[in-house]
């Protein structure tokens, strides 16, 4: 136990000091018998503190874009990329911090952020159209197929990630917007990357659609 000479008292637990007069203690101290837990940041605190560091780091390249354009005159058309840069690394890692119990759903959204991401790239770049010609087909494939084996391998009912399937069947189709405005000027990639989705989606009506229908019964409660 430790004893305050000063105020002649006995002090139970652990103390630095005595509790009034702030003076040195003798004795041993007493340690608890439970450990103390270290505290956690929770989640929501991560997430604060990366969009505060990300709101400082648009503010700053705002205010550089100023002084760059305006009173130096230099050129600065590289700065909406590395500001969309920041977008996006914010964007994936407020993803895995929201998702990170969910491997399917990281790699979705890790995938689907990565297709703005090479937008993004392209239209900052010249609008060269690599991005819809080669990136997003493949990367549609990619994210179907992943979908497909991630649920065999975790042996999870198709129940449980048919809904993925259709949000990427839609998003797919979204191809098509480019190929008849005739923006994609190899169509190739894009035309098999539909094709590939609408035989899942005409699979999935015919074979799952029970499935289909528990899917969405859980997602909207019904």
């Amino acid at each position: 136990m430790q004893y305050c000479p000063k105020c002649k008292i006995n002090i139970n637990g652990y103390k630095k000091a005595c509790p009034l007069c702030q003076g040195k203690l003798k004795g041993e101290p007493e340690y608890p018998i439970f450990p103390i837990q270290k505290k956690h940041v929770s989640r929501v605190s991560i997430i604060r503190i990366m969009t505060f560091i990300f709101a400082v780091f648009e503010i700053v390249m705002i205010s550089l874009h100023y002084l760059l354009r305006h009173e130096i005159g230099a050129d600065d058309g590289w700065m909406k990329f590395v500001m969309l840069i920041g977008f996006i690394a914010w964007a994936d890692i407020v993803m895995v911090i929201i998702l990170r119990n969910n491997i399917l759903k990281v790699v979705t959204y890790e995938i689907y952020i990565l297709m703005l991401y090479t937008l993004g790239i392209d239209y900052f770049t010249g609008k060269h159209g690599w991005s819809i010609s080669w990136t997003l087909p493949c990367m549609f494939i990619f994210i179907g197929i992943f979908t497909l084996i991630a649920g065999k391998i975790t042996k999870a009912e198709i129940e449980d990630y048919v809904y993925y399937l259709v949000f990427d069947i839609v998003l797919s189709q979204l191809q098509w917007i480019p190929i008849i405005r005739e923006m994609n000027k190899f169509t190739w990639p894009a035309i098999i990357s539909v094709t590939f989705y609408l035989i899942m989606a005409a699979a999935i009506l015919v074979f799952k659609t029970r499935e289909l229908k528990n899917a969405s019964a859980k997602m909207w409660n019904v």
